[in-house]
């Protein structure tokens, strides 16, 4: 009998993706306040160091070199731009939103995103969704007037640069799916494989877009600095060992029980935030009452159970 069995392993790199997420937010928001444009650099530093990273990862991936040539064929480029560039445009926004509120208030609300996608899906793709799914949308946004209400709210400015960066992930994940597709069928892998290829092309591709950007930070005053890097380091390091970890998940236990535990991370944002506050950390989280925390926990556990009935009515209705 094995020491670990795939429930127990899946469960807890799930769990594990969902806490590097949670810290990788924190580090956005301590290296992008710092100084004005930080949060702009550390975007561009921290995606170039994860598409140098993702190169050899995606060669050895591929089944042979001759595959190279999938590449070539619309069902794979086409999506895989339209996906990088959609996740740019989400984690831009992500970005800014994180020099003017507290993670453990804008993490919960990115549960939103699944709002986002059921209005691309009925609005754009013509899908219907099953009643099941229209009461994890009410979830969400019942969560969301709980984190609205009283002084946990935020400013109208960062819900509407909010809505951009959950439209803009439901749109990079809607693509996603599309070429793992196009990549399963051309490379003839199993869906594991060549969602791990998808995710690991998607940051090459990204960190191409992003090197004429860092070749424009060095023409800025002041120019990038060492700590700079180490930012961009921190950073990638958070944010590749959330992916590694989920895809873990996934390959361990599929992917609505990943993406439900990967949901969490709204949960751990308020944990998290709540004990920085609680030891000093204001520059990273204002220090809240008891009844604010446990409203924030309540919103975010609002967010997380949308979350799983959104995603498990929709793998069981397809």
């Amino acid at each position: 009998m094995p020491l670990v069995t795939p429930l127990a392993f899946g469960m807890a790199a799930g769990l594990a993706a969902a806490f590097f997420s949670s810290i990788s937010y924190l580090i956005s928001r301590h290296h992008g306040t710092r100084r004005p444009g930080g949060s702009r650099r550390l975007l561009v530093l921290a995606h170039l160091l994860m598409g140098l990273g993702c190169v050899p990862v995606t060669w050895q991936l591929l089944p042979s070199a001759e595959s190279v040539s999938a590449f070539t064929v619309p069902a794979v480029w086409l999506p895989c731009l339209i996906s990088t560039l959609s996740y740019f445009g989400g984690q831009a926004c992500l970005f800014h939103l994180l020099t003017r509120a507290d993670a453990s208030r804008l993490s919960p609300l990115l549960g939103l995103k699944i709002v986002a996608q059921a209005l691309l899906l009925t609005v754009v793709v013509q899908r219907s969704l099953a009643p099941m799914q229209w009461l994890a949308i009410v979830l969400c946004g019942a969560a969301a007037i709980v984190l609205q209400q009283g002084r946990s709210g935020v400013h109208l400015h960062v819900l509407g640069m909010l809505a951009l960066a959950c439209f803009g992930f439901a749109v990079a994940d809607l693509e996603i799916v599309s070429l793992i597709d196009g990549l399963e069928t051309e490379l003839t892998v199993s869906r594991l494989r060549a969602g791990t290829i998808a995710m690991s092309m998607t940051y090459v591709l990204g960190g191409v877009i992003m090197f004429p950007f860092a070749v424009a930070e060095y023409r800025r005053r002041p120019a990038p600095e060492k700590k700079d890097w180490l930012a961009a380091m921190q950073y990638s390091a958070a944010w590749m060992g959330a992916m590694v970890t989920l895809y873990a998940c996934i390959g361990s236990v599929g992917v609505i029980l990943s993406t439900i535990l990967q949901s969490t991370r709204g949960i751990m944002s308020v944990v998290l935030g709540a004990i920085l506050a609680h030891h000093g950390w204001h520059e990273l989280e204002s220090r809240v009452d008891r009844r604010m925390l446990l409203k924030r926990i309540i919103a975010a556990a609002l967010m997380t159970a949308a979350i799983g009935v959104y995603v498990w009515q929709g793998t069981a209705a397809s």
